[in-house]
C-alpha cells in the first residue's frame, strides 16, 4: 500500500506559492516614466447616444517619445467589455506632437450609467475612474417596436383597437416621454392590406397616450373585415415589428347599408323574363355580413301604387354575404322593386327601382350583331356596326330605341365608351316588319340606312328591330362590346372582343424625353425617345424609322447605333462622342425631325464625372460602425455631397458629412444594404451602394461551473452529466457546434434522457483522437447543444488524478469562443505491482547465493506503482511498505540506514511474529540483516535496490 511519510494525528499543511514577475524596460528606468491624469472634456460626463465623448489625455512630466520602446497605445474597457462593443463605438486617439492636446474619443451609444477603465501596461497606467452617462438620441421611426395592445388579435369592424410603440433611437435605446415630448404629437401612419397585398383602408387615429411603462398608445378604428396586416409608418419608415397580423369579423348587418346589384345595369325588362340581381349584406363600414338575412321583397306598379303578386321569388346564396335574387315578369307596365326590412321600416340603401317590363320577343341567340366596327381599328376613326333584333323564329323583334344598350370597356379603364345609337329605316321609309331570311340578309342591310330623322329618336311609341351603333375609341388597346336587348344579352351573353390600335405618330407630341447636356467622351450615352399619336397612345416596333443624326459642324469622332425598342413606346438611342467640345443632335422619325432640333450636348473628360464604387463593410452584431462611403469614390475637386440614401432594411442609419453610421435592430445578424447618390461641385449625380453582413457572435457561454470535480479511472458523474453549462446564440435555428476536450482524459456523452416531444433540429456528434487530446464535436441547433451538454461525463487517462482542464469551445460560421473549465481528479490509492519472474533457479551446491541476478538472468527486478507517475509531490515522500519471506533457509540484505526505523525482521523460521531491529551496523550509511523474512517501508527506488541486493541463503539457524 503507498503511503505518505506523514506523522499521526491531523496535519493541517498549507501550501504557497509565490513567483515575482518584474517586467523592464530596456530605456530608460522605470522612474522616468512620465504619469498620466485623465478627465473630461469641459468636465461633460452626460452625453446624448451617437455624440462625441472625449477624454483629456494630462501628461504629468516629460514624455520623451524617442525614449520608449512601445508608443502610448492605452486599451478602453467599457463595463467590462474592451474595445468598441454594444457600450460605445468608434474608439480614437489624438496623441499628437502637441502633448498639450492629446485625448481620447468615442461615440457612446447605449443608454445608461457606465464606467471606464484605462490601461497600458508599458507605461503602467491604470485608471477607473472616469464615469460617464448616456442618455437616448432623437426618436427613430424604423428603430421603435410596435406591438398590439394585449393578446387580442381578433377585432369587429367599427371598433377600435389599440397598439403600443415603444420608441427607440437610432442606437435601440427607449425613448420614453421624458426624453422626448414631441412624439405625443408625432405623425403616425397606420394602414391595413389584405392577405393579397391589395390597401384595405387606411386608418383614423383617434388617441395617443403614454402608458407608465413608456410606451406609446395609438388607438384607431377598424372598419375593414378581413384577414390582415396592419403597417405602421414614420417618416416613410416602416417600424420595427410592422407589418402586424390580424382579424376583422364583420359588424351587424345594416339594412341602410346594404346594396341591390344586377346582373345587367338596365331598367328595361322584357316579359316573361327573370328579373335576377344580388343584396349585398353590409355592415356599417361596407363589410359583407355572412347570413341570409330575411328581407321583404314588393313589386309595386308605377302610378297606382298597387303592389303586384311575385308568387316565385328565391333567395340563393352565392358568396359571403351576397344573395341571389329572381322572380318571374309576367305583368307588363312600368314598376317599382322595393327592398327592405318592413317591420323596422327600413329600405335597402337603393331604393325604389324603377323598371319598365316591355313586350317582346328578342332572342339573344337569334339576333344578329356585325360591322366592320367589331373588327380591329385604329384610335380616334368612328368605328360602326349593326344590331338585329329576331325572335326565336328569326322575324324581326321591335323595340324602343331606349331599350337597346350598348356597353363597350377598355380592358384596363373602368370608364365605358359612350357609343350613339340610331335605329334604321327602310329607304322607301317603311320599317321592315316581316321574315328576314338570312340568306338574303346581305340584301336586305343594303336596303336599309341610318335614319336622319330626329323626330324617330324622341317618339317613344315608336319601335325598331335594326339599329346602327357608333364609337370612336380614343385609347389603343384591347376593349370588350356587349350588346343587350333589355334585359336579353344578345350574341349568347359572349362577349365581342375588338382591337384598336394606336395611330399615327404626331411629331409635335413625340420627341426626346430624356438625355444628358454633359456627358463623358470615349463612352455610351443614351438618348430616350418617346413615339406617341394623337391621342398619346405609346406607338410600338417603329425603331427602324428612327434616327440620331449630328447637326453641328464638328462630327469628327461622333458616332451613333440603333434605336432600342423598350415595349413601351420608348426608344433607346446611343451615340459616342470621341473628342471633348460642344455637339448638336437631331432625332427624327421617318425623316421628321423632333423638337427641339438641334439640342446641344457638352463632352468633358471622364475625370471630370463623378465615379462611385460599391462598398462592404462587416462587423459584430450588436455593435455600430461609422465608415466613409465616400473614401473610394472618385469625384472632382475632391468634395462631394450625399445628395440622396435609402433606408437599410434591418437597422438604423445616421448621416454625418461623408460619414454613414449603421446600427443593426436588436437580435438581427445577415445581410442589408443601402443605396446612395453623390453630387461632386459641378453638379454631377452618381449612384452606388453599400452592403453591409452582420456577423453573429460565435455562441457564448451564459452560464457554466466554475470547478468541476471527478475520480481517478472512474467515469464522472456516474449518473447523468455535469450540470451548469449553457451557451446562448442568436439564431436559434442555425446549426452550431461545440468540441469538448480535456489534456489528461477524454469527454463522453452519456445516455441522454428521453424526450416526449419533438425535436426541432437533430444533433449528431463526432469523436476525434489525434494521438494528442481526444475531442468530442456536437453539431445541431442551440436547443439540441443545450440539452446534449448537460449529458457530459469525463473519464481521466489511465491512474491518472489531480488538477485537469476541460477545453470547451463553441463555434459558428464566423468563428470560435473558448472556454477552460477547470476540473480535479481526486485519486484512488492503486495496489503497487511486483515485476519479478514466478520462479527462479538457484544452485543448490553453494550456501548463499544473489536470488535477482541481472547478469545472469533475463530480466530486471522492479517493484513500481502506478500512482506514481501523478503523484503531485516530491517523488520521495512518495513511499511503499515492502515485505519478503521464505519457507525456508533465509534472507539477506543491505538497507539504508535512514530504514531502520521502519524494519522489521522474523527471525525465527517457526516464528510469525514481526520484531523491530535491535542490534545493527551502519557501514556507508547501510546496515544489514539475515531473517526468515524482512520488511520495510520506503520509497520504490530503496524497494528496487533492496530486491535487487537480495540473497538467499539455504541453512540458518541450524537448518
Amino acid at each position: 500500500m503507498a503511503t505518505e511519510n506523514l506523522f499521526p494525528g491531523i496535519i493541517l499543511i498549507s501550501i504557497f506559492t509565490a513567483s515575482l514577475f518584474i517586467r523592464t524596460l530596456s530605456t530608460p528606468e522605470v522612474s522616468t516614466l512620465p504619469t498620466f491624469a485623465f478627465a473630461w472634456l469641459n468636465e461633460d460626463d452626460t452625453f446624448v447616444a451617437g455624440e462625441v465623448a472625449t477624454i483629456k489625455v494630462i501628461v504629468l512630466g516629460n514624455f520623451e517619445k524617442e525614449k520608449y520602446e512601445y508608443p502610448l497605445s492605452p486599451n478602453i474597457t467599457v463595463n467590462d467589455k474592451m474595445g468598441n462593443s454594444s457600450f460605445v463605438s468608434g474608439i480614437s486617439f489624438r496623441f499628437g506632437a502637441d502633448v498639450n492636446s492629446w485625448a481620447i474619443s468615442f461615440i457612446p451609444i447605449k443608454a445608461g450609467l457606465f464606467n471606464v477603465l484605462i490601461t497600458d501596461d508599458h507605461f503602467n497606467v491604470f485608471d477607473s475612474s472616469m464615469h460617464f452617462r448616456t442618455i437616448p438620441g432623437p426618436f427613430y421611426p424604423a428603430a421603435g417596436v410596435v406591438s398590439w395592445s394585449g393578446r387580442r388579435r381578433e377585432f369587429v369592424a367599427g371598433t377600435k383597437a389599440m397598439i403600443w410603440i415603444l420608441p427607440k433611437d437610432a442606437f435601440g435605446n427607449n425613448v420614453s416621454s421624458a426624453d422626448d415630448d414631441k412624439l405625443i404629437s408625432y405623425n403616425f401612419n397606420l394602414s391595413a392590406t389584405c392577405a393579397n397585398g391589395s390597401i384595405a383602408s387606411l386608418l383614423n387615429v383617434t388617441n395617443k397616450e403614454w402608458n407608465k411603462f413608456g410606451y406609446l398608445g395609438i388607438e384607431f378604428i377598424i372598419s375593414t373585415a378581413g384577414s390582415l396586416e396592419l403597417h405602421v409608418e414614420g417618416e416613410n419608415q416602416t417600424l420595427n415589428g410592422s407589418p402586424l397580423s390580424f382579424n376583422v369579423i364583420p359588424g351587424a348587418l345594416d339594412v341602410s347599408s346594404c346594396v341591390a346589384q344586377w346582373n345587367i345595369e338596365t331598367n328595361f325588362f322584357q316579359l316573361f323574363s327573370l328579373m335576377e340581381g344580388f343584396i349585398h349584406q353590409y355592415d356599417k363600414n361596407g363589410n359583407h355580413v355572412p347570413g341570409l338575412y330575411e328581407f321583404d321583397v314588393e313589386v309595386v306598379e308605377y302610378g297606382t301604387n298597387l303592389i303586384m303578386p311575385v308568387t316565385d321569388l328565391q333567395f340563393t346564396e352565392v358568396g359571403v354575404g351576397i344573395h341571389l335574387f329572381s322572380f318571374s315578369l309576367v305583368e307588363p307596365g312600368n314598376f317599382m322593386l322595393v327592398i327592405s326590412d318592413k317591420e323596422r321600416n327600413i329600405r335597402i340603401s337603393n331604393m325604389p327601382y324603377q323598371f319598365t317590363v316591355y313586350i317582346g320577343y328578342c332572342d339573344g341567340l337569334g339576333s344578329i350583331v356585325n360591322g366592320t366596327g367589331l373588327n380591329h381599328s385604329v384610335a380616334g376613326e368612328t368605328a360602326r356596326f349593326s344590331v338585329y333584333l329576331r325572335d326565336a323564329y328569326e322575324y324581326p323583334s321591335l323595340v324602343e330605341l331606349q331599350v337597346l344598350h350598348v356597353q363597350i370597356l377598355h380592358e384596363v379603364d373602368s370608364q365605358p365608351l359612350q357609343p350613339i345609337i340610331h335605329p334604321k329605316k327602310m329607304v322607301n321609309g317603311s320599317v321592315s316588319t316581316g321574315n328576314l331570311n338570312p340568306a338574303e340578309l346581305h340584301e336586305t342591310e343594303r336596303a336599309l340606312a341610318p335614319t336622319t330623322d330626329t323626330n324617330l329618336n324622341s317618339s317613344e311609341n315608336m319601335r325598331f328591330s335594326a339599329f346602327d351603333v357608333s364609337y370612336t375609341p380614343h385609347r389603343s388597346g384591347m376593349y370588350r362590346i356587349q350588346v343587350f336587348c333589355g334585359n336579353i344579352p344578345l350574341n349568347g351573353g359572349h362577349p365581342i372582343a375588338k382591337e384598336v390600335s394606336p395611330g399615327a405618330v404626331n411629331a409635335s407630341l413625340s420627341g426626346v424625353v430624356k438625355f444628358s447636356r454633359q456627358v463623358p467622351k470615349r463612352m455610351k450615352n443614351d438618348i430616350v425617345v418617346q413615339l406617341t399619336d394623337s391621342y398619346a397612345n405609346p406607338i410600338l416596333s417603329q425603331q427602324s424609322k428612327l434616327k440620331l443624326e449630328i447637326a453641328s459642324i464638328n462630327k469628327s469622332g461622333f458616332s451613333t447605333s440603333l434605336f432600342v425598342d423598350n415595349k413601351d413606346g420608348s426608344y433607346t438611342g446611343t451615340y459616342v462622342a470621341k473628342d471633348t467640345g460642344s455637339y448638336e443632335i437631331c432625332a427624327s422619325f421617318d425623316g421628321t425631325h423632333f423638337l427641339p432640333c438641334p439640342f446641344g450636348v457638352t463632352v468633358y473628360p471622364s475625370e471630370y464625372f463623378p465615379m462611385v464604387h460599391n462598398d462592404s463593410v462587416s462587423f459584430w452584431e450588436d455593435e455600430s460602425i461609422a465608415f466613409d462611403a465616400l473614401e473610394n469614390d472618385y469625384f472632382a475637386g475632391d468634395n462631394a455631397t450625399v445628395f440622396y440614401f435609402s433606408k437599410p432594411g434591418h437597422g438604423s442609419l445616421l448621416h454625418y458629412g461623408k460619414l454613414f453610421r449603421y446600427t443593426p435592430y436588436k437580435g438581427f445578424t445577415g445581410n442589408d444594404s443601402f443605396a446612395y447618390t453623390i453630387s461632386d461641385i459641378n453638379g454631377n449625380l452618381a449612384s452606388g451602394s453599400v452592403n453591409i453582413s452582420v456577423l453573429s457572435i460565435p455562441p457564448q457561454f451564459v452560464s457554466y461551473p466554475s470547478q468541476l470535480l471527478a475520480t481517478e479511472d472512474v467515469i464522472s458523474p456516474r449518473y447523468g452529466g455535469f450540470a451548469g453549462l449553457e451557451i446562448i446564440y442568436s439564431d436559434v435555428n442555425e446549426n452550431i457546434s461545440i468540441c469538448l476536450s480535456a489534456r489528461f482524459g477524454t469527454i463522453l456523452l452519456s445516455p441522454m434522457q428521453m424526450q416526449f416531444w419533438q425535436p426541432s433540429q437533430t444533433l449528431s456528434s463526432m469523436s476525434k483522437d489525434d494521438g494528442k487530446t481526444k475531442s468530442l464535436t456536437l453539431s445541431g441547433s442551440l436547443e439540441a447543444i443545450n440539452f446534449a451538454i448537460q449529458s457530459i461525463q469525463y473519464f481521466g487517462n489511465g491512474n491518472f488524478s489531480g488538477s485537469d482542464v476541460i477545453t470547451v469551445s463553441s463555434r459558428n460560421r464566423n468563428g470560435k469562443n473558448d472556454l477552460d473549465i477547470p476540473i480535479y481528479v481526486e485519486p484512488i490509492n492503486d495496489p503497487p505491482f511486483i515485476n519479478v519472474p514466478s520462479y527462479v533457479f538457484l544452485d543448490q551446491r553453494v550456501d548463499e547465493e544473489l536470488i535477482f541476478d541481472s547478469h545472469t538472468e533475463n530480466f530486471d527486478a522492479f517493484v513500481g506503482d502506478p500512482d506514481l507517475l501523478n503523484f503531485p509531490g516530491n517523488k520521495s515522500r512518495f513511499q511503499v511498505m515492502c515485505s519478503m519471506e521464505v519457507s525456508s533457509g533465509l534472507l539477506s540484505t543491505n538497507l539504508p540506514a535512514e530504514l531502520i526505523s521502519t524494519t522489521e525482521l522474523k527471525l525465527k523460521i517457526s516464528s510469525y511474529q514481526w520484531q523491530p531491529v535491535q542490534t545493527f551496523v551502519t557501514i556507508s550509511k547501510h546496515f544489514s540483516v539475515k531473517a526468515k523474512g524482512i520488511r520495510f517501508r520506503g520509497t520504490l527506488d530503496d524497494c528496487n535496490s533492496i530486491v535487487e541486493q537480495l540473497v538467499y541463503h539455504v541453512n540458518g539457524f541450524g537448518t
